[in-house]
């Protein structure tokens, strides 16, 4: 039989698992445009110490849902205006958070991140009985640790 030949049915056999293998890998990856992949619902329930019931991808926010409300992650880019004046807002009126990406300030319910051209924000104002800054901080740390 020829060389060439059990090369190739060797590399053709194993081309979808490796094709699979890949898109799979590809999938668990953190990506801006699934911002739930950056803090999986089992991280952000032990993070916050409240049970998650679902997640769900809402363009640039993560919703997680909880039974007294919902907790939600920004991922946003620091050059659009908007994700500036939310940044903005929470440097001027909140106090500053140590630790947490280049600069961090939590007013609230509220933290704001900035990590080079990003800004993350940890929102819990929709919860009933929000966690404190340091669970806050918690997720915005898992977060930014997933930002390449």
């Amino acid at each position: 039989m020829n060389k060439s030949f059990i090369l190739f049915a060797v590399l053709a056999s194993a081309t979808p698992a490796f094709v699979q293998a890949a898109a799979a890998e590809a999938r668990a990856a953190p990506s801006p445009d699934r911002p739930c992949s950056f803090a999986t619902t089992s991280e952000v329930s032990s993070l916050i110490g409240a049970g998650i019931t679902s997640a769900a991808d809402e363009r640039f926010r993560c919703k997680y849902q909880l039974a007294d409300g919902w907790l939600e992650t920004k991922l946003m880019d620091y050059g659009l205006k908007a994700s500036r004046d939310i940044y903005d807002y929470n440097k001027a009126r909140g106090k500053p958070i140590a630790g947490v990406g280049d600069q961090a300030y939590v007013l609230g319910a509220t933290l704001a991140v900035k990590l080079g051209d990003v800004v993350i924000v940890v929102d819990a104002s929709n919860m009933r009985r929000p966690p404190g800054d340091a669970k806050l901080a918690a997720v915005a740390r898992k977060i930014v640790s997933r930002i390449p």
